[in-house]
């Protein structure tokens, strides 16, 4: 009987160990899932947010801020522009054409239209409105739609100031897709000397409404709220596609994720913390 009870015994521990081992397997593929949906969100909410700065630049090239020399934007040159505005260009029409037949500095291929127009003064101006349609577009592969309006709020020469509203989806070539909606404020602390110590900063509009919201590639609902401006820095280049400084909470579901964009190191590089755990991961550009 003693035998018998050992064998059981044995039976029962070894069965017991198996359990412990498969729930461990399922939660670490859990884990996995959610940094590979933070890694994918962060990628993505970058990528969706250049339409702002190629919106920019083609508004700057078209009527520019006096006070310098601008740099040359390696993306623009990937494009067909064509530029309607009326004699005091306080309204107009910008249309970005790519035709996939062009590489940036960053190695990013675009096809179809990004449409800016704008009304109320020209886009530098406080008061003024312009709005950014995507008709079309995609980058490496990536189809990108929406509109986002953005107003112009300043209160000072630099930085300027704008607010964000928008909505977008993203579909990749797997058939995944991942749609999300915009409320925050972007500035551009502008250097008087040169473009390459400008800094874009990207900052709650409301703490009330989520920076960004909507469903990840994993079908999971997910916010948005930045509790430490996220900076973007001309001098790190355009090989580095995600801010460089900044925090944010990103909520899945029921879990919650803290963002950490880091120190100011030209890098693509982000910290995950969940329940006190923290991996470093480095953010693939196109969200894959």
């Amino acid at each position: 009987m003693k035998t018998i009870r050992n064998l059981f015994s044995l039976k029962s521990a070894s069965t017991l160990a198996t359990a412990i081992l498969l729930s461990l397997a399922s939660c670490n593929k859990t884990e996995d899932a959610s940094f590979s949906s933070l890694n994918s969100e962060t990628a993505i909410d970058s990528k969706v947010d250049e339409v702002n700065d190629i919106a920019t630049a083609a508004l700057n090239s078209n009527d520019a801020i006096s006070g310098r020399v601008e740099d040359r934007d390696d993306r623009l040159e990937c494009a067909t522009v064509v530029k309607e505005a009326s004699n005091t260009r306080d309204a107009g029409k910008i249309t970005l054409t790519f035709k996939g037949d062009c590489k940036d500095d960053d190695d990013d291929v675009r096809t179809g239209k990004i449409i800016i127009t704008w009304s109320g003064g020209r886009w530098y101006i406080p008061g003024s409105t312009h709005t950014i349609t995507l008709e079309n577009y995609t980058v490496n592969g990536v189809v990108m739609e929406g509109t986002r309006t953005v107003k112009n709020v300043s209160t000072t020469a630099s930085p300027l100031t704008w607010t964000i509203q928008g909505s977008h989806k993203s579909t990749w070539a797997d058939g995944t897709s991942a749609s999300r909606t915009v409320n925050r404020t972007r500035q551009w602390v502008r250097s008087l000397v040169s473009p390459l110590q400008d800094k874009w900063i990207i900052s709650q509009t409301d703490s009330s409404i989520p920076a960004a919201a909507g469903t990840n590639r994993n079908s999971k609902n997910y916010s948005v709220q930045i509790t430490k401006p996220l900076q973007y820095v001309a001098a790190c280049g355009r090989r580095v596609h995600i801010p460089v400084i900044g925090l944010k909470t990103v909520t899945v579901d029921t879990e919650i994720f803290t963002v950490d964009y880091g120190d100011g190191t030209c890098d693509n590089l982000i910290t995950i913390t969940k329940n006190g755990v923290s991996k470093t991961v480095k953010v693939d550009k196109d969200g894959n």
